[in-house]
Parts: structure tokens; C-alpha cells; sequence
């Protein structure tokens, strides 16, 4: 009877796993812009700062309610957003463009959760600009 239950018990975890959503489970995007704000995302979630930093320009600008932070500054936010929210999680709803500029529907959880539009703005297939369509960090 045991066996029994563990192997119906198999394949009815397999589609529970296989229902939950990923955090990145959009569809392969094709253009080269948008593939490298996925990996940007991606990145994120993994919690990569490396990896992260990498997709950046080396003008890489965040665009926020307050001053412009260049790119060391983004490196320091993200350590410091890293350190206090060890369980952060990153899940992507969308990826548009419009004018020109990817806008990601992304929601972040971390002891609260919070979505809003990341709008890229790309130079040479590098994220040269972002923000949030909010205007807040």
C-alpha cells in the first residue's frame, strides 16, 4: 500500500511543480534588447550582482525619484538591497515596446511584495537608462 501511494504521489507532485509558475517563465524573447533585459532580470532574482553589473553601460544611469545614480551607485543599491532582503524574489508578468523603450511588468517580493513597470532604455545592446514607471525606488 505504501508503494502504492508514493508512486501516485510522483507524478501529482511532477504537475504541481510543473503548474507553478517560474519566476522568468516569459517566452524566449527575439529581439536582442530584450533578451538582455531578461538576463538583467534573471540576474536579479538569482541575486547576481555580477552578472547584473554586466548588462549595464558603462553610463548606466537609474532614473529614480531622487538624483541619477550612476552605475557604482546601482552596484551599492543592489548590495544593500541584497543584504537586507536575503529571500528577495523577482517574477517578470511582461516585456513590451513602446517607443523605443522595453517596460518589464515586474513584482518583487521581499517582506512585502510590490510590482511596477522597469522601463530600459538600450545602447548597444546594453541598458544604458532605466526607471520605474512609478518614479520610485
Amino acid at each position: 500500500m505504501k508503494l502504492a501511494a508514493r508512486l501516485t504521489a510522483l507524478p501529482v507532485i511532477a504537475i504541481l511543480a510543473a503548474c507553478q509558475r517560474s519566476p522568468l517563465s516569459l517566452p524566449a524573447p527575439s529581439d536582442a534588447n530584450a533578451k538582455v533585459v531578461v538576463a538583467f532580470l534573471t540576474a536579479y532574482g538569482r541575486r547576481d550582482l555580477d552578472v547584473m553589473m554586466r548588462y549595464l553601460d558603462e553610463d548606466a544611469v537609474f532614473r529614480g525619484s531622487g538624483a541619477p545614480l550612476p552605475k557604482p551607485k546601482i552596484r551599492d543599491f543592489f548590495q544593500a538591497t541584497f543584504r537586507k532582503y536575503p529571500n528577495l524574489q523577482v517574477e517578470v508578468d511582461s516585456l513590451k515596446v513602446v517607443q523605443g523603450a522595453i517596460h518589464a511588468s515586474v513584482k518583487v517580493q521581499t517582506d512585502v511584495i510590490w510590482a511596477d513597470t522597469w522601463i530600459f532604455e538600450m545602447k548597444n545592446h546594453k541598458i544604458h537608462a532605466y526607471s520605474l514607471a512609478s518614479g520610485k525606488r
